[in-house]
């Protein structure tokens, strides 16, 4: 049975809240690693949040605000003084706090939602790969299989993504592989592999060529203080999200294409 969206959005900011009991929580981080697509929704939606806070930092209410939201809570909750929110598999009870931190939530949703609207598809896409990349950087699981051979790291991806991943061997060019990950883009699985240089990583996700927003005219572009590439061959396209330097990200990526090359060529 297909779950419905609200639903999803609910269980997606509990877990996020740390809102679930212990057994819905289980059954949470199974489904996470069932379904790239959740766990892809539920990274955005964990950056989103981060992205709100570093923006917009905690400030008290003024004391007239506090007085107008204590006024309507007979509104909302006749019988109480708390509001109480149901959701599948799990009840809340909070001050009326929840009802302001809810109400931001869905107002920032909301804009993020009416911005992904007016968005070119490659600023999308490009969008979508840096909230997966600083949402895993921020939670500290920049990968979902850990592995520096790529003969561990390729049956993994094949298994879990519509995409063959190519791995190549960067490691003497001082880029060796750290892991590997599932990105969802444009609602496609494809295969994201982590690189590591120094303390910084760079994530590079593959996607069939004709993938929208996936080419671009090159160069380097930064969104949202993380470095972007993209390039293509005549099998894939590449899109790779970055914390290192500019100049480090162009090194990284003209070796990967270099290292590319034979792969290619013995196809043709």
């Amino acid at each position: 049975m297909t779950e419905n969206p609200d639903d999803r959005m609910l269980r997606l900011n509990a877990a996020l809240d740390g809102e679930l009991d212990t057994m819905s929580a289980l059954e949470f981080e199974r489904e996470l690693d069932a379904d790239p697509a959740l766990a892809a929704d539920y990274r955005r939606l964990g950056a989103l949040r981060q992205a709100i806070r570093r923006a917009a930092p905690l400030e008290a209410a003024p004391p007239a605000l506090a007085d107008r939201i204590a006024a309507l809570a007979p509104l909302y909750a006749p019988s109480a003084s708390v509001i109480q929110v149901r959701r599948s598999g799990w009840t809340a009870t909070r001050p009326l706090a929840l009802a302001a931190s809810m109400a931001a939530i869905g107002f920032a949703l909301g804009a993020g939602l009416m911005s992904l609207r007016t968005q070119s598809a490659a600023e999308s896409v490009a969008q979508t790969l840096v909230s997966d990349f600083a949402q895993a950087e921020i939670a500290g699981q920049p990968f979902d299989v850990a592995s520096s051979d790529r003969h561990t790291v390729k049956p993994w991806l094949g298994g879990r993504t519509t995409v063959s991943a190519d791995i190549v061997d960067l490691a003497s060019q001082g880029f060796p592989l750290a892991g590997g990950r599932v990105a969802v883009v444009d609602k496609i699985p494809a295969p994201t592999l982590v690189y590591r240089h120094n303390e910084h990583l760079v994530a590079v996700t593959e996607l069939p060529p004709d993938a929208k927003g996936a080419r671009a005219g090159g160069g380097i572009e930064t969104v949202d203080g993380y470095h972007v590439a993209r390039w293509s061959d005549a099998n894939l396209a590449y899109v790779a999200v970055s914390d290192m330097d500019e100049k480090t990200l162009a090194e990284f990526v003209a070796a990967f294409r270099e290292a590319r090359k034979p792969a290619a060529e013995e196809r043709r």
